[in-house]
C-alpha cells in the first residue's frame, strides 16, 4: 500500500475520531515504542548515588559513567532517567588538545532507550573527548511521565538546563545538541529557542511526523514535530547525516532539511551511500567515518 494514498489518510483520520480528536494522542500511537521491559536499570547504592547496571562491561578511558534523574519541570516530581559519560578530570575544560571540552545531548529514535544506546555513547566519549549525556524520553525506561510530543519538549529542555548548569560551567557554546530521526523534534524545538548553541547534528531526521506517512498535507492539523519550519529559525550550526537507502525515512526528508538550514549555519551534510534508517554506524569502518565526520563537524565549530 502506498504511503500516500488515501486509504492511510482515512486510518490516521479514524484513529483520531477513535481517541476522542486527541492530536497527543495519535501521535503516540504512531511513534513511540519504547523497550518493554526496559534495556537498563538504575540501582541506588545510597540516597544520593545512582548507578546504571549496563552490559557489555563498561569502556574505561578514565573517565566517568553515572546515572542520574533529572527534574523536567519546576515544582514537579516528572524526572528524565540520563547517562552521563565525563571525560576524565583532567580535561573537563578542555581536550588533550587544548580545545574547548564539548557535551554531545543525545536524544534518541523512538524504539530504544539509552541501555541499548549505551556502547556508541561511550565511543563517542572517548573517541571525541566530549561529555555525552544520553537521556530517555517519558515513559522511556527509568523516566517517568507518558511518551507524548509535548513531554520530549519538557524533557530536553529539563536536560539541557541540568547540563548548562553541571557540565558546561553555564556556557551554552560548550553543548552540541544530537537528535535520532524522532530525536530530531525535541532539537530543531530547542535549537530555534536558544542563542549561541555550539551546534546541532540530525541523524536520519524527518521534515515532520505527518510527512513520513503521507506527502498529503489533509491532515495538516494532526501533523507533529514540524521540524522543516523549526530548522528554517536554528540559531546554531547544523550537520545533518542520512542514509541513502532509508526505507522507514525518505532521504528527501534529510536533504530537505538540510537545505532550510540558514545559509551560515549549513555544514557539510554526510549523505551514507550503503546505509538505511538504524545501520549508519555498523561496522568497523563505518563507525570510524562516523567518528571522524563527527570530529570535523566539531572542528568546524571553533
Amino acid at each position: 500500500m502506498c504511503c500516500c494514498c488515501p486509504t492511510v489518510i482515512s486510518a490516521i483520520f479514524c484513529l483520531w475520531v477513535q481517541s476522542g480528536f486527541s492530536k497527543g494522542t495519535v501521535a503516540g500511537a504512531l511513534l513511540f515504542f519504547p523497550p518493554d521491559p526496559p534495556l537498563y536499570k538504575f540501582e541506588r547504592f545510597d540516597k544520593d548515588v545512582l548507578d546504571p547496571r549496563l552490559q557489555p562491561p563498561r569502556f574505561h578511558n578514565g573517565g566517568t559513567v553515572e546515572a542520574v534523574k533529572i527534574p523536567t519541570v519546576a515544582q514537579s516530581t516528572s524526572h528524565c532517567a540520563a547517562i552521563v559519560y565525563k571525560v576524565p578530570p583532567t580535561n573537563l575544560e578542555t581536550t588533550s588538545q587544548g580545545k574547548k571540552t564539548m557535551t554531545i545531548i543525545y536524544s534518541h529514535g523512538n524504539a530504544t532507550d539509552i541501555g541499548a544506546m549505551y556502547p556508541l555513547q561511550a565511543i563517542l566519549s572517548n573517541s571525541l573527548e566530549c561529555n555525552v549525556v544520553s537521556y530517555d524520553y517519558s515513559g522511556y525506561g527509568e523516566s517517568g511521565g507518558t511518551a507524548m510530543e509535548s513531554n520530549t519538549y519538557t524533557d530536553i529542555a529539563g536536560v539541557y538546563e541540568w547540563t548548562l548548569d553541571n557540565v558546561c560551567f553555564g556556557d551554552q557554546s560548550r553543548i552540541i545538541l544530537y537528535g535520532q530521526s524522532v530525536g530530531s523534534g525535541p532539537c530543531c524545538r530547542l535549537s530555534q529557542k536558544i542563542e549561541g548553541l555550539g551546534g546541532m547534528i540530525l541523524h536520519s531526521p524527518f521534515m515532520s511526523g505527518m510527512r513520513v506517512l503521507t506527502p498529503s498535507r489533509a491532515l495538516a492539523c494532526l501533523d507533529v514535530y514540524p521540524n522543516i519550519d523549526r530548522v528554517r529559525k536554528t540559531k546554531c550550526p547544523v550537520m545533518v547525516i542520512h542514509g541513502r537507502l532509508d526505507e522507514e525515512v525518505d532521504i528527501t526528508h534529510g536533504t530537505s532539511m538540510h537545505q532550510a538550514v540558514p545559509h551560515h549555519f549549513k555544514r557539510d551534510p554526510w549523505w551514507v551511500p550503503d546505509r538505511g534508517h538504524n545501520d549508519i554506524t555498523e561496522g568497523p569502518g563505518k563507525l570510524m567515518e562516523y567518528v571522524g565526520r563527527l570530529r570535523s563537524f566539531m572542528e568546524s565549530l571553533d
